[in-house]
């Protein structure tokens, strides 16, 4: 089994090669084109833009079949203020819930992993990091806007260098007050906006510029997909 992290694999050719039982894991393929390809149970989590199968762009299917099974993610797509402020009631119900879940299980279990995904209390300072890097830092102009013990997604982002540490593994009392700040701070932030500050431009973290709103619609997003990924794994946990 050949092994590659934190690998730069940019312009790779791939010719006659056996891909069978791989798994591919915060990568990011952008502009990647497969032809020839014989694909059978290949399973995609991602953040979709047009994907094309066999000349068919499928993603509108894909965006339409999520709002038909989760009605919810209309909310999150609100274009005012009065919307996201319900958007982000929604996005608070359902973290408590899985919360109470999963202090419901044996301790232990939230520090595990299952099939190599994040577990319970590294999702959880993974979103302490996805408000800092999209709220804290460019809506509320916060200077050294990461808290140590956020979860990143990529290690070759412009925040390496900061006080953040990956390799901690602090306890589930020790993320979840940073955790309830960080929504509370979200919370108070929507109470305060107004129309006009909800469009304001700042600096995207992806570069270039963006708006308030989008920042927000982006950490609304990241919400509701990992709550969805947490009870998918504490589905697991919980019957073994």
């Amino acid at each position: 089994m050949v092994d590659y992290t934190d690998a730069d694999l940019r312009e790779s050719r791939f010719h006659r090669v056996d891909l069978s039982g791989s798994r591919l894991h915060d990568v990011l393929l952008h502009n990647v084109k497969i032809t020839g390809a014989w694909v059978n149970n290949l399973e995609i989590s991602c953040l979709l833009g047009p994907l094309i199968v066999n000349e068919v762009d499928v993603s509108e299917y894909v965006r339409s079949e999520l709002d038909r099974r989760h009605p919810e993610l209309r909310t999150l797509r609100a274009p005012d203020l009065d919307g996201l402020r319900t958007a982000w009631q929604l996005i608070e119900t359902q973290a408590d819930a899985t919360l109470e879940r999963a202090r419901s299980l044996p301790a232990r279990v939230l520090y595990e992993s299952v099939d190599g995904e994040w577990s319970y209390v590294d999702t959880l300072r993974h979103l302490v990091f996805a408000i800092d890097r999209w709220i804290t830092g460019p809506v509320l102009n916060v200077a050294e806007p990461f808290h140590r013990l956020g979860m990143p997604n990529w290690d070759s982002e412009p925040w390496r260098g900061t006080s953040i540490d990956v390799d901690a593994q602090p306890t589930l009392a020790e993320v979840l007050p940073v955790r309830q700040q960080r929504m509370a701070s979200v919370r108070v932030l929507l109470d305060d906006l107004d129309d006009r500050a909800l469009l304001r431009t700042v600096a995207s973290p992806n570069g270039g510029t963006t708006s308030v709103k989008a920042c927000i619609h982006v950490v609304l997003g990241e919400e509701w997909e990992h709550n969805r990924y947490a009870n998918r794994d504490l589905d697991v946990l919980s019957s073994s």
